[in-house]
């Protein structure tokens, strides 16, 4: 007999002889099945999370038996927090939600609230549709899900807090990145059907009153923590609060939505909705009244203020900012000096700590693991600046360089680059064409290796580069030219210092990049600004010298 049915079968003689009666305990994570065996009375009791539990009272009247407290002892430590995380491999190159796009991602079961139903809420705020832009997998367990990030065989997935830590403990994990957390959730009840005969109720109830002090931990491990107990349900109606945490959005955003008031974003609304109509939930109208949230600050955290356009991407965020009453504050934490590290964990720590609702950030701080978690758990929503720069924006230039005649396109990366070179890299080497080659070297000023290798290769067909800023890219130029060679150099951005050295740059509209990653991060914050979407375009220039 394994593990899991040396559990199964203690927790059944507990029962059995707390109750008097033959009690049978089934494994099984799939919500669907175990609400239609509770509906049609071929199941008694059943621990459920709070969706799941929540569409039980809906569809036929089921009722709440226990709930689950912490036993906060010296011996007991409180128990770990009920919430939804969305997490990925940290070597699979992946930082943000919106990098999941087309990939494959793993949900636990269609009613899971952690599993699914609140980290469905986390990935539409960041601008994706669960059903459109990922390969949904339903694998029908917190663990199978871990299982699966672990292994590779998803790009993320979304579990339990609680689970998450514990198949860390039992199995272990590689080194992993958190990609985003929910706020806490009200865990789910021991529920019962409607119809569960009294006297039997009873002796549930007390043989789980008194689990913990019995000798069936292995057994109790599933239905509850180890540093949990049961107490008495209260029988709740569903209330806004509920609708809010499964939706994972404030209290105020559900009551803006069912009341029609505000700029909410239509999908979130429309999830809102879809939720009061499955739950059967009615307002009460003594909870219209609600205050908005506080916080009226978004921060912009930049390595520099050295940014290409910068002054018209501040003029686009303030612009679109304005519109819903909110201010902008710039958080400059340097690039390359003692301190940053330090400066960059207090601007994070302000966001739970302040007025800041949000946060735009380059990818220099978004590969910081230490800083990720720290956002992650704020609970505060980023975007980032350049990810229109890192996907249409490398593509542009990747097929104006073709179209110029080039067949070996080199991105150059240098000690000051303006873009985060491990992730450009990534992305520059996923793109794809037939017969091009997408290849990568750094500022010979700081590393030849590799050029000795292309020197003698562009005898043939002479190759093109792409630099992810212009100190860089004046420094490969003056190296071509030592070589006598004249090769295609382009940078990123106009920038004054460059604008007297006849340099080619990819460049863009530094405003419009200010309102779509504003719109993008209102967006997660439920805020909605009505009117025409606005796309960022590129070109490629020449400054000539004046």
């Amino acid at each position: 007999m394994n593990q899991p049915e040396q559990a199964v079968a203690r927790l059944e003689r507990y029962f059995s002889e707390t109750s008097g009666l033959t009690v049978r305990v089934i494994l099984s994570e799939n919500y669907e099945e175990i609400l239609a065996g509770m509906e049609a009375g071929t199941i008694d009791v059943a621990r459920l999370g709070p969706y799941a539990f929540a569409l039980a009272q809906a569809r036929f009247g089921a009722r709440a038996l226990v709930n689950s407290v912490d036993i906060t002892t010296a011996e007991h430590m409180p128990s770990i927090p009920y919430r939804s995380l969305i997490f990925t491999r940290a070597d699979s190159g992946i930082t943000h939600l919106m990098q999941l796009k087309g990939r494959t991602f793993g949900f636990v079961d269609p009613r899971s609230a952690s599993g699914y139903l609140v980290a469905t809420f986390l990935l539409q705020q960041a601008g994706l549709d669960p059903k459109t832009d990922l390969k949904e997998q339903f694998l029908f367990s917190h663990q199978a899900v871990a299982d699966a990030v672990s292994k590779g065989e998803v790009a993320a997935g979304a579990v339990a807090e609680e689970e998450f830590i514990h198949y860390q403990k039992e199995k272990g994990l590689p080194a992993i990145r958190l990609l985003a957390t929910s706020p806490l959730l009200s865990r789910g009840p021991l529920a019962m059907r409607p119809d569960l005969p009294a006297q039997l109720e009873r002796k549930l109830l007390i043989a789980l009153e008194n689990m913990h002090q019995a000798d069936v931990l292995e057994g109790s491990k599933l239905i509850k923590m180890e540093e949990q107990r049961f107490v008495a349900a209260v029988q709740r109606e569903h209330t806004l609060k509920r609708i809010a945490e499964l939706a994972g959005v404030s209290y105020a955003t559900v009551s803006r939505a069912i009341n029609g008031k505000d700029r909410i974003a239509p999908a979130t609304t429309a999830r809102i909705l879809q939720l009061v109509d499955e739950l059967g939930y009615r307002p009460n109208a003594n909870a219209r009244s609600l205050h908005k949230p506080t916080g009226d600050l978004i921060g912009l955290m930049l390595p520099s203020l050295a940014y290409p356009a910068l002054d018209d991407i501040i003029a686009g965020i303030q612009a679109t900012l304005a519109q819903v009453q909110m201010q902008l504050l710039i958080c400059p934490i340097g690039s390359g000096r003692e301190g940053d590290a330090t400066r960059q964990k207090a601007y994070f720590e302000m966001l739970t700590n302040s007025r800041f609702e949000g946060m735009l950030l380059t990818q220099w701080s978004a590969l910081d693991p230490k800083a990720m978690d720290l956002l992650a758990r704020s609970r505060r929503p980023y975007a980032l600046l350049e990810q229109d720069l890192l996907g249409a924006g490398l593509h542009f230039a990747s097929n104006w360089l073709q179209q110029q005649g080039h067949r070996q396109l080199m991105l150059v990366t240098g000690a000051r680059s303006l873009l985060e070179p491990t992730l450009t890299t990534q992305m520059w080497s996923q793109l794809t064409a037939e017969n091009i080659q997408h290849l990568h070297l750094q500022d010979p000023a700081n590393d030849e290796t590799g050029w000795s290798e292309l020197l003698q290769q562009g005898k043939n067909a002479a190759p093109a580069f792409l630099c992810t800023d212009n100190e860089t890219a004046l420094s490969v130029r003056a190296f071509l030219k030592q070589q006598r060679l004249d090769w295609p150099v382009i940078g990123i951005g106009a920038m004054p210092a460059t604008c007297k050295a006849d340099l080619t740059t990819l460049t863009f509209d530094g405003f419009v990049m200010g309102k779509i990653v504003t719109r993008r991060l209102l967006k997660m914050l439920n805020i909605f600004i009505p009117g025409e979407s606005c796309d960022l375009n590129f070109n490629v220039s020449t400054t000539k010298p004046r």
